[in-house]
């Protein structure tokens, strides 16, 4: 698996910690998680509902 670089992240300045977190912490937090929107890409994803074209997911 490849290191976690926040240097090379379009905004490194945000990044205040990276982690990794289950389908069902996604869903939960209270914590600013970017990309906005990540959590339910994650869920229709693992749900087998891939998009049919690439999703634009904002800051």
């Amino acid at each position: 698996m490849a290191e976690v670089a926040p240097a090379r992240a379009t905004q490194p300045d945000n990044i205040r910690e990276h982690r990794w977190w289950t389908r069902a912490e996604l869903a939960v937090t209270q914590e600013t998680v970017y990309p906005v929107g990540l959590a339910d890409l994650v869920a229709a994803v693992a749900e087998g509902r891939t998009p049919e074209r690439p999703s634009v997911l904002t800051g």
